[in-house]
């Protein structure tokens, strides 16, 4: 062998060996790591939980990181490095090998041995490939230790794995203790995930000044925290429990601090760090009152606040302020957002005063100069809070609806207006025909201000020579007193659609009810959708101001293209009239053939006025297409008389034929409009709902929290002993959610047309007011505005879970209407199925085609229906259970029966089947209907509300009693002309001229209104609890600005003169009533008479006594009779029973409202009798101390 493949083999074979040495080697390691791992990941797991023990203070992060990194160095020596350190000779190694492979039979030994080269090299090269060829069959080695370092590397693994799951997923402070541990450059004291932030922390203030002292709690919660204090002159702290904050913090307010104070909070184990007091003689605010003068329109007197602080008044209110400090001063000044605004005025003792009026939000402090001159803070930074006088509401408490009178009715009005400072003025705008604006004053105040006015007026219809078909629409318009910057707030526009005489006569006979005749029972959707059109184009323009632009235009749109819809619809209606021939065979068809296109041609102007977002000018001929479309429903309404031969008189059977066929179109065009309508209005009413339920998720947590706040007031009046607290922005906080809960609600209220959820916004409105008055006050009386705020959004969630709670009954009651109209469609279909020609001809295919479509409008009627029940049945489940299961059974029975199916079906055997088989199936349809409507009536049980309260239903007509009479009562007093009521039936006909020929035709369908019977019963005890803050020094003088202010156009009525109704005089001297002025009394006397019978009743009902009532009663008839003509003894009989009511008012609230009556006891000023003064000051400083030295260890 040469001597190239000997070292070759010899290199070979020393390869083995070396492999086999690193894989020895490689095991130490993996061993080593493993028990280094394992004991110090034990030892730093261990060592993080127990830095949250100790809550990571900092000697003791010192300590265990020794630990920690020690055990990390030990087990690396004793596990790593000694056993590496090891020398292993390559004999060593092969004998390793040949111990773990046998096999090898000591030939790698043997072939290392140098030795045996010197006997024989050739047989010692035979020895190498011997010992060569024996580690080839042995993989040269690889198989040594190879289990261990599959375990040991797993191990490794593991360990590693177990040790990234637990820091992610284990807790923070675990990542927390393993990061202090584990980085060790970083100091101790910084590592603490924990901490307090107290302010002010280091401070210098004047000696005997408070001071208040607030802790943020940093990376943990806690329930509760506590201060230690230590004066100079005391040896060890002693410690105060601090109360809930803002933000999960505390506070404590540090009263009259004399000297040198050290001081830390701890909480939880965490602790602060040491702070300093330092104290000097420097001059401060002792004491702080306020004085406000509000504007002259409130009618409100001043009102003194001491040791106040936070101020929160209307805009133009006059705080006057009396500074007193704890020591002299040369001089002081007043600051506005740190901007100097006046300098403070000294006064004899040593105290200063100065004023501002409030404008805006802001901030004002106090600066005092020292007898250097320089100036020094004196006060902490108090908040302004500008509260909004909102604008009045307006309504009609009667009728409150749409509703129709004959042309000789006096149709009485009752229009009621709110305000938080008083109502001005309320006017009634009409416009007869779509004709010119004319505007009446009912009430304009004087003297002390009303915040509720209930005042009526009636319209003598026969003045203005109506006719059936006639048209006059009404709204009102309130202002309130704020001068200058009043704007008039209007309510909903109402319409009045005169019918005949006869027909009111007849409703009155029938009362109402009988059979068949399609549309004559129902509301008709043609007027109706008109009406919808022009309240949304009036409620866009009374409402513009609250729109964004692109909101605005958005609306605007929506309602040109409803316009656009109805036009077409009424188009399709003409052309189906003129292909049956029908304009050619009567003068009744005539005139609706000439009536229609008039309206159409109304409509198409308002539409090209919407189009260019002209509102104002499209209000006029939506109305006078409004006319023209209920001069045709009263021909139509003729017709159908005719046909069901109640119409007197009737014609011939080519009549009669006539009749059904315009009927038929009628019906077939209406049902289309009338099942858009309502499947858009059902898909809003869904939504509303919805942020109704939102809302009131919300005002739960809002309730919640103030209840928190108002505790914690309670509880910071008692520690401040009476003293100024400066804070509140916790009340600002709520304040301002509750605001925007507002907004929202107001909203959906003008979206909804819902009188019930605007009064809830009031509710909310008020709350948020008397949030903020309580941030801006102190001790009880900041704690009883906070108590009023809680009470106010309690009655708002109330309010909202009512409205929730009666969705089922409406459901149901709509789902009723739904079922009767489906079984109106069927039994016409059945007559229609019975009268089908028997033979075939065009007429007899055109009345098929007719019933198949309405076959479908039933179908998805039908379809409508269940869903409606399904989604009523799910929303009811919470609240009412029991009718919850009964809808659900109506929806249930709906796919049972097949009904859907059934009325598909029969679309096709109307033609195919004999009449007889067909009307059959119509019964059976029928009866199907029929059950459903017995299975609805019985859920309709179970969702009936609880019924009112009587004596709470009693008290709302006494306070709506009081109100009216209190109206009336000062147009009795206050002397002045009126001059505009007597020419009433000269206005508004300039629109009806030229247009008398198309009326005068019998009959007119009588309509329920836009909004359902609604009405504004709420409005009545709104704001019941502010007229005792009002009217108690009404300022005199006031007059001038008000009637100077409110003389230009509003917006509506064009052209209003300028007038004086009631107005000027002083209380004492009344005036005589001139005859239009008597007559609107009287009449305004008559239903006050009413009233007072039902409220009469309502208590003998009850079992209480009526005597009081009947006294009154027998006043207001002697009123009416006109025996007393003189307007003092009118006035004095009027005072007296208003007297009367307002008693039995009283004592109807303190009844009703007995348990609510405590927050009253809360609500009293902050005026403390001087004789009292002192014991009231030791009271409070006597509770401080208790609490200080109570908790003390």
């Amino acid at each position: 062998m040469r001597d190239s493949d000997r070292r070759l083999a010899r290199t070979r074979i020393f390869d083995v060996v070396r492999g086999v040495r690193w894989r020895w080697r490689t095991r130490q390691i993996l061993r080593g790591l493993v028990w280094v791992g394992s004991l110090t990941g034990l030892v730093a797991f261990a060592s993080a939980f127990g830095l949250e023990r100790v809550r990571f203070a900092a000697e003791w992060v010192i300590a265990f990181r020794y630990l920690t990194w020690g055990t990390l160095l030990v087990s690396a020596v004793f596990f790593l490095v000694r056993p590496l350190r090891q020398r292993v000779t390559d004999a060593q190694v092969a004998l390793y090998l040949e111990e773990h492979e046998p096999t090898l039979e000591h030939s790698v030994v043997s072939a290392l041995d140098d030795g045996a080269t010197t006997f024989s090299p050739d047989l010692h090269e035979r020895v190498i490939d011997l010992a060569l060829e024996k580690a080839r069959q042995v993989h040269y080695g690889r198989r040594v230790e190879q289990g261990r370092l599959y375990r040991f590397a797993g191990a490794l693994t593991g360990l590693v794995v177990l040790a990234l799951a637990t820091t992610l997923l284990g807790p923070a402070h675990l990542r927390n203790g393993l990061t202090a541990l584990l980085v060790p450059t970083r100091a101790a004291a910084a590592v603490n995930p924990y901490s307090v932030a107290v302010t002010p922390g280091d401070a210098t203030i004047p000696r005997n000044s408070d001071q208040m002292i607030t802790a943020v709690l940093g990376g943990f919660d806690a329930a509760d925290a506590s201060i230690f204090i230590r004066t100079e002159s005391e040896q060890g702290f002693s410690r105060l429990s601090m109360l809930p904050g803002i933000e999960a913090g505390f506070e404590l307010l540090l009263l009259g601090v004399a000297e040198h104070t050290e001081y830390f909070v701890e909480s939880s184990g965490v602790r602060s760090p040491t702070f300093t007091i330092e104290v000097a003689d420097l001059p401060y605010v002792d004491q702080l009152d306020l004085t406000y003068i509000y504007p002259a329109y409130t009618g409100m007197p001043p009102r003194v606040v001491e040791d106040a602080g936070d101020v929160a008044a209307l805009p133009g209110t006059v705080v006057e302020l009396r500074i007193a400090p704890t020591m002299l001063a040369p001089a002081g000044r007043l600051l506005l957002d740190q901007e100097a605004a006046s300098e403070l005025t000294l006064q004899p003792g040593g105290t200063f005063t100065t004023r501002f009026t409030i404008g805006e939000d802001r901030y004002y402090s106090i600066e005092l100069a020292r007898a250097s001159g320089a100036l020094v803070p004196a006060s902490p930074e108090y908040t302004i809070d500008v509260l909004t006088d909102r604008d009045p509401s307006i309504g009609f408490s009667r009728p409150g609806r749409d509703d129709t009178a004959s042309p000789i009715e006096e149709f009485y009005l009752e229009m009621s207006a709110n305000d938080d400072y008083g109502v001005r003025d309320v006017r009634l705008v009409y416009s007869v025909n779509a004709g010119p604006e004319d505007t009446i004053p009912v009430f304009q105040t004087s003297g002390a201000p009303l915040a509720e006015v209930s005042a009526g007026h009636t319209l003598f219809l026969e003045e203005w020579q109506l006719e059936p078909g006639d048209l006059v629409s009404y709204y009102a318009i309130a202002r309130d007193n704020r001068p200058g910057v009043s704007n008039p707030v209007t309510s909903d526009i109402y319409f009045i659609s005169v019918r005949p005489f006869e027909r009111a006569y007849r409703e009155a006979e029938q009362g109402g009810g009988g059979g068949g005749g399609g549309g004559g029972q129902q509301e008709t959707p043609l007027s109706e959708l008109q009406r919808q059109i022009i309240a949304a184009t009036f409620n866009l323009i009374r409402q513009q101001d609250s729109y964004s632009d692109s909101e605005f235009s958005e609306y605007v749109v929506s309602v040109g293209l409803s316009q656009e819809r109805l036009i077409g619809q009424v188009g399709t209606l003409l052309e189906r009239m003129r292909n049956r021939g029908l304009t050619q065979q009567d003068q009744g068809f005539v005139d609706v053939s000439t009536v229609l296109p008039l309206a159409v041609d109304a409509m198409t102007r308002a539409k090209e006025h919407l189009d260019r977002q002209e509102l104002r000018d499209a209000l006029p001929d939506e109305q006078e297409a409004l006319r023209y479309l209920q001069q045709a429903e009263e021909t139509y309404e003729r017709i159908v008389q005719q046909q069901q031969g109640g119409g007197g008189g009737g014609g011939g059977g080519g009549d009669q034929q006539a009749a059904e066929d315009l009927a038929d179109l009628f019906e077939l065009e209406l049902d289309k409009l009338q099942n858009q309508y309502e499947t858009v209005q059902r898909g809003q009413r869904e939504q509303s709902d919805n942020e109704v339920d939102e809302l009131l998720e919300q005002l739960q947590e809002l309730a919640r929290r103030q209840e928190q706040e108002a505790e914690r007031q309670r509880r910071r009046a008692i520690q401040q002993s009476g003293q100024s607290s400066g804070g509140g922005q916790a009340q600002r906080d709520l304040a301002e959610e509750t605001e925007e809960a507002a907004r929202q609600l107001q909203r959906l209220a003008r979206e909804m047309n819902d009188q019930q959820l605007e009064e809830t916004a009031r509710d909310l409105q008020q709350a948020a007011e008397s949030m903020r008055q309580s941030a801006s006050q102190s001790g009880a009386a900041g704690s009883s505005e906070s108590a009023s705020a809680l009470q106010r959004l309690e009655e708002a969630r109330r309010s909202l879970e009512d409205a929730r709670e009666a969705r089922a009954g409406r459901d149901t009651e709509e789902a009723l209407q739904q079922v009767e109209e489906l079984q109106q469609q069927q039994r016409e279909v059945q007559r229609d199925v019975r009268n089908l020609p028997a033979q075939r001809s065009p007429e007899r295919t055109q009345q098929i085609e007719d019933l198949r479509e309405r076959k479908d409008q039933m179908n998805e009627a039908v379809a409508d229906l269940e869903r409606e029940l399904d989604r009523a049945a799910s929303g009811a489940r919470a609240d009412n259970p029991e009718a919850a299961r009964d809808l659900q059974a109506a929806s249930n029975l709906i796919r049972e029966s097949k009904l859907r199916e059934k009325i598909q079906y029969s679309r096709g055997t109307i033609e195919q089947w004999d009449p007889q088989s067909a009307v059959t199936l119509e019964l059976n349809i029928e009866a199907d209907l029929q059950a459903l409507r017995d299975q609805l009536e019985q859920a309709q049980g179970q969702s009936s509300q609880r019924s009112e309260d009587p004596m709470e239903r009693a008290l709302d007509e006494t306070r709506e009693l009081v109100r009216g009479m209190e109206a009336m009562g000062r147009r009795l007093n206050e002397p002045g002309q009126q001059g505009q009521q007597g020419d009433q039936g000269q206005q508004g006909q300039q629109g009806q001229q030229g247009q008398q020929g198309q009326q005068g035709q019998g009959g007119q369908q009588g309509q329920q209104g836009q909004g359902g019977q609604q009405g504004q019963q709420g409005q009545q005890g709104q704001q019941a609890g502010q007229q005792g803050q009002q009217g108690q020094g009404g300022q005199q003088g006031q007059q001038g600005d008000q009637q100077g202010g409110g003389g230009g156009a509003d917006g509506f009525a064009g052209g209003i003169r300028d007038y004086s109704a009631f107005g000027g005089g002083t209380r004492g001297d009344p005036r005589q009533l001139t005859p239009e002025e008597r007559r609107q009394y009287q009449g305004e006397l008559e239903q006050r008479a009413d009233q007072l019978g039902n409220l009469r009743d309502q208590f003998r009902d009850m079992g209480r006594p009526v005597g009081d009532l009947q006294e009154v009663l027998e006043g207001l008839e002697r009123l009416q009779g006109g025996s007393i003509t003189d307007p003092r003894d009118l006035a004095l009989i009027h005072e007296d029973m208003l007297d009367q009511l307002k008693r039995i008012e009283f004592g109807l609230r303190r009844e009703v409202e007995g348990e609510t009556t405590r927050w009253a006891t809360l609500t009293g000023s902050d005026d403390v009798p001087d004789g009292y003064r002192a014991l009231v000051e030791e009271y409070y400083r006597s509770l401080a101390r208790a609490q200080t030295s109570a908790p003390s260890n």
